[in-house]
């Protein structure tokens, strides 16, 4: 066999680079089978630790299932749609991830050495998508168990541990299937550059689908809707098909879900047997890019670097087109601001993100002032702690442009400011936008409630929470020595350093604004709108004096 190159003939050394791989790797496979027990067993070690819990009550439910309850029929109304949406996520999260990594995946020594050279590109990417598919199969069925144990402990396991089994087998095999799709589907994507611009558009289609179905799922739990809809939930595409199997066990209305399996195993066999025969055509260019994303994120998680990790998520893939124009300004003093703006308005999925993020804390908060989460004249602490802390995530979502700035503090050696005096003006352009955002909302609410303090309190909230996401926007990589802590009657407090590390930020804004709203949301005590009022200003005053003291120490180091 031999690969013609522009004419030129070219003998294929597949058999002899292979070979000369294996004789090289000849002894190293204890290596590598301790090195892969290690992560398996880190993998085991961590799952048990955050989701013990969880995995004993699932095991439990399995084991000794439930009786059924009132909430029983509920929940098996609503299993169809809630399903379904839950499939699309699974699928989109898998056409997703083809953007930067994929099933068609080489390690970075293997781009440098083999990639092109005049080796049998099928015989070297094939076996890494079968691989990527096996482990997703795999996967998929262990996923299975988790529905089915969700739906069992809900009352649905019937009686015996025959129906149980059922009940788990169709989930894990439709699940199984489902993830084939997904594996399949983003090889494909993963091959053909022309689809990335399409799924990054259907992106906000496919999560408004997936919305539909959970507004239908919880509509089904407490209601009764037309029969029509969820049949067509149901029928739709994939999502719906791995429903019916589980839905039909559970002891639901889906008589043809037979049918139903059969064309998701049919599509699934389809599409790996395409993305299989697609594997080879990825172009090289394709598999540089996606092996030093890898590299850099894998380098990035092992240092517990979150912005390493997003920064590498960011560069993969291709360019995109860009769509928001804004003229320089004629001032100097306004550059900052204009690139900020421009930094936030070519992000759109930040930016909407980030106002619908605002836009749920606004009506926690008007759940809470309105007296619906009150006891005894009293305002709970957790509506207005989970408000303030989806505020705090859409202040630190529109501080991108500080968070470039830490990252690489040479791109604002040209502007008229001081490097320490940048954080100051990094506020601007979040706090008009969250501003302008919930301002609509809060307005409204106060105008037709009679209660101007809504307003002030608004004005004194957004600058305390984007100033707490400054602090943290200026924070400098994890040194080792907090890696290794000191030994306490406690324990290590390595744990918690790092914890403090990432947490400072939202600890600082967070909790005592908190407490602040809280007591100035009583109608019973006025003066606690004033003491809201002037202890948020000093406390916004001193995070961004603190914010800008770290960048003033970042850019020293």
């Amino acid at each position: 066999m031999t690969v013609t190159r522009d004419a030129i003939v070219i003998p294929d050394s597949t058999d002899e680079t292979f070979s000369l791989l294996r004789e090289m790797r000849r002894g190293r496979g204890r290596k590598q089978a301790a090195s892969i027990a290690y992560w398996i067993y880190l993998s085991v070690f961590i799952v048990a630790v955050y989701g013990g819990s969880l995995i004993v009550a699932a095991v439990r439910a399995l084991r000794h299932p439930p009786p059924p309850s009132a909430a029983t029929p509920r929940v098996l109304h609503a299993a169809p749609a809630g399903l379904a949406a839950l499939a699309i996520l699974v699928i989109l999260a898998a056409a997703r991830d083809a953007l930067w990594r994929g099933p068609v995946i080489l390690p970075q020594v293997t781009m440098d050495w083999l990639v092109g050279t005049p080796v049998d590109r099928g015989r070297l990417l094939r076996p890494r998508f079968r691989q990527s598919a096996a482990l997703a199969i795999v996967a998929g069925a262990a996923v299975g168990i988790a529905p089915a144990a969700a739906l069992v402990a809900a009352g649905l396991g019937g009686a015996g541990s025959g129906h149980v089994l059922r009940l788990t087998g169709a989930a894990a095999v439709s699940t199984a299937l489902l993830f084939a799709v997904a594996t399949g589907s983003a090889g494909l994507i993963e091959r053909y550059q022309g689809s990335w611009r399409w799924l990054r558009a259907a992106t906000p289609a496919a999560l408004a689908v997936a919305a539909v179905f959970g507004g239908l799922a919880a509509w089904a739990a407490l209601g009764q809707p037309p029969s029509v809809l969820v049949t067509v939930a149901l029928w739709s595409g994939p999502w719906g098909w791995a429903a019916q199997g589980v839905t039909a066990v559970a002891g639901g209305a889906a008589p043809l879900w037979p049918l139903a399996t059969a064309m998701l195993a049919a599509l699934a066999l389809a599409a790996l047997a395409l993305a299989q025969h697609a594997a080879p055509g990825v172009p090289a260019a394709t598999l540089r890019v996606r092996a030093a994303t890898v590299g850099a994120m894998s380098a990035a998680a092992a240092s517990m670097n979150t912005r390493g990790v997003a920064t590498a998520y960011g560069a993969a893939g291709t360019p995109r087109r860009v769509w928001f124009r804004l003229r320089p300004p004629r001032h100097r003093e306004l550059v900052l601001l204009w690139r900020d703006l421009l930094a936030v308005a070519r992000t759109s999925a930040r930016l909407v993100a980030a106002v619908a993020v605002t836009l749920l804390a606004v009506g926690l908060l008007l759940l809470a002032s309105h007296g619906l989460a009150n006891h005894g004249g009293q305002v709970s602490l957790v509506p207005v702690a989970c408000a303030l802390a989806l505020g705090y995530l859409a202040a630190a979502w529109l501080c991108e442009g500080a968070r470039l700035d830490a990252d690489d503090p040479r791109r604002s050696v040209h502007l008229p400011f001081r490097f320490a005096m940048l954080a100051w003006w990094h506020a601007a352009v979040p706090c008009l936008i969250l501003l302008v955002v919930a301002g609509v909302p809060v307005t409204a609410a106060a105008v037709s409630a009679g209660d101007p303090r809504l307003i002030v309190l608004l004005a004194v909230t957004v600058p305390v929470l984007v100033a707490g996401a400054l602090v943290n926007a200026y924070r400098r990589d994890l040194s080792p020595e907090m890696f290794v802590g000191f030994e306490t009657p406690l324990g290590n407090t390595a744990a918690l350093n790092i914890v403090f590390s990432y947490a400072l930020g939202p600890v600082l804004a967070v909790a005592p604004m908190t407490a602040l709203l809280s007591s100035a949301l009583r109608p019973s005590d006025p003066g606690a709108l004033v003491r809201a009022v002037v202890i948020g200003a000093g406390l916004a005053a001193g995070l961004g004096a603190y914010a800008a003291h770290r960048a003033g120490q970042m850019r020293a180091g």
